[in-house]
């Protein structure tokens, strides 16, 4: 009897270990849920925070030093063009002429605004200033176009072609990105039309107020193409960056416009959401089965449709030929999502696998090369 009671109360202990247990994972996989909701899904619309302090300006360098919470391996150690901007101006940095730990110099050319030691700055990846017209003296106009939850701006910049270019975004970022391609795009005689889409801070926000990769947002990419097409375009290429890829990849599966499109770029393209998201929590030392929690609490909580949002499982519809951009030190995602696409469409696929660049980076790290890769693709459209 008393060996009976004892392996009673053990059996207590375990089960009630056991219980314990299982509400600690869910109590981290609902924090978890959380994360993933503020980070990936809810807009943040807050400004860019300065993170490098100018010390020095020699002719033509400026010298930047790391803040407190500055990343030690940022843009700022990278080799590449990228743009400096401050509060009250814009310039442009070039290669590293010196650098460790405490400072860099790198070469420097100021776009507006003037700059002095002490200024706090920021680098930005998109690397040119404000609009088509002050970046590069490129007329524009800005134009709105339609879709289920009301009108969106885009810029729009013409050309003699009749095969339009229409540019998109990735998440967080805006219209600017686009300019580091344009003006390749201007001078094969494409016209441009360079977009938003929901929960942009210029246009209507969705009903849920979340980012969806694709899912609901190829629905602006469609009233542009609608736009395009009711202004004389005959043929369509569509250029997508980051979650902006996810927006092309599915229009084409979805939109009966995309017969229209003749071909497609896509720049670090975010092809299946969920690794993305157990790239992000590896990158926090989250264990695996704890994101299994996580990701199956935000499809549960927040309508999250892991699957829909896989792009690359429907890489056999595509029919447009397309060139592929993708930095090997991508942290954000996973290279592994483009090299899949290259595999999976040999046929198609065009792909520049960049060695060293980081998300959307391909351009900075060689601008020039780039740009002679995105002219020859699209040379046989040009008229």
């Amino acid at each position: 009897m008393a060996r009976l009671r004892t392996w009673k109360v053990l059996l207590s202990v375990i089960v009630g270990v056991m219980l314990i247990a299982v509400a600690g994972l869910a109590v981290a996989g609902w924090y978890y849920s959380d994360q993933l909701r503020q980070k990936a899904l809810e807009p943040d619309d807050s400004p860019a925070v300065p993170d490098l302090e100018v010390i020095g300006l020699p002719e033509g360098r400026v010298t930047l030093g790391p803040m407190q919470g500055t990343s030690k391996d940022g843009d700022w150690t990278k080799e590449g063009v990228y743009g400096l901007e401050w509060d009250d101006g814009y310039g442009q940095v070039g290669g590293i002429v010196e650098i460790d730990d405490e400072h860099v110099v790198r070469e420097f050319a100021p776009m507006q605004g003037g700059l002095e030691v002490g200024d706090l700055v920021r680098l930005d990846s998109f690397a040119w200033p404000s609009d088509p017209q002050q970046a590069f003296g490129i007329p524009f106009e800005e134009v709105t176009f339609a879709s289920p939850l009301g009108d969106f701006p885009a810029w729009f910049v013409d050309g003699p072609d009749d095969t339009w270019v229409i540019f998109v975004h990735g998440k967080g970022a805006n219209r600017r990105e686009a300019l580091r391609m344009l003006p390749t795009v201007t001078e094969l005689g494409f016209p441009s039309l360079i977009i938003t889409y929901r929960n942009d801070p210029e246009g209507p926000g969705s009903p849920d107020g979340f980012y969806r990769y694709g899912q609901t947002e190829w629905e602006e990419l469609e009233g542009a193409a609608r736009y395009a097409v009711e202004h004389g375009a005959a043929g369509l290429v569509l250029v997508g960056y980051s979650m902006g890829g996810a927006i092309v990849a599915n229009f084409l599966y979805q939109s009966p416009l995309a017969e229209d499109v003749e071909a497609v770029i896509l720049d670090a393209p975010m092809l299946n959401f969920r690794d993305t998201v157990d790239r992000l929590a590896w990158k926090q030392g989250l264990p695996w089965f704890l994101t299994q929690i996580a990701e199956k609490l935000a499809e549960i909580r927040f309508d999250v449709d892991w699957e829909a949002m896989n792009y690359l499982r429907r890489a056999d519809e595509l029919t447009a030929p397309t060139l592929l951009f993708q930095g090997d030190a991508d942290d954000t995602v996973p290279v592994e999502t483009s090299d899949a696409l290259a595999q999976a469409r040999p046929d198609l696929v065009t792909y520049s696998r960049v060695e060293g660049a980081g998300h959307v980076r391909s351009w900075n790290t060689d601008p020039g090369v780039y740009e002679a890769a995105v002219r020859d693709f699209l040379m046989p459209l040009a008229p």
